[in-house]
């Protein structure tokens, strides 16, 4: 099964082995993260890496099913910006064109909240 058909399966409702979903969960974890990174870098906000992780609640990711947990991407700059991903779109990112779209959604936003803060920041600093 390709990594597609694993994310419209995801989509439905169907089972899969609980190996692939643990492995899909964090590979969406670091995908998501990666993302956020390179556009805020891209955007000329000056980040570390270590300000950047998702935050540390009581979910496992080991986790054999879809849950309905949300997690936290932080930012934890200056002033703390936070993304909030449901375990369906860390399952299924980059791999379903239309939660892509709403993950995608999401860091833009993260992205315009941090370079604003940044902006902010600058201005007071003059």
């Amino acid at each position: 099964m390709t990594r597609s058909q694993e994310a419209r399966a995801l989509r439905a409702g169907e089972p899969l082995p609980a190996e692939t979903v643990i492995a899909r969960r964090a590979s969406g974890l670091h995908a998501i993260r990666r993302e956020f990174i390179i556009r805020l870098l891209q955007s000329g906000v000056k980040v570390s890496t270590l300000d950047v992780d998702w935050d540390d609640s009581n979910e496992t990711l080991l986790s054999e099913q879809v849950t309905s947990a949300v997690r936290r991407l932080l930012h934890r700059g200056r002033r703390r910006v936070v993304g909030e991903f449901p375990d369906l779109w860390r399952l299924c990112y980059p791999d379903d064109e239309e939660l892509k779209a709403e993950v995608d959604k999401e860091i833009e936003r993260m992205v315009d909240e941090a370079r604003k803060n940044a902006m902010e920041d600058l201005g007071k600093n003059r």
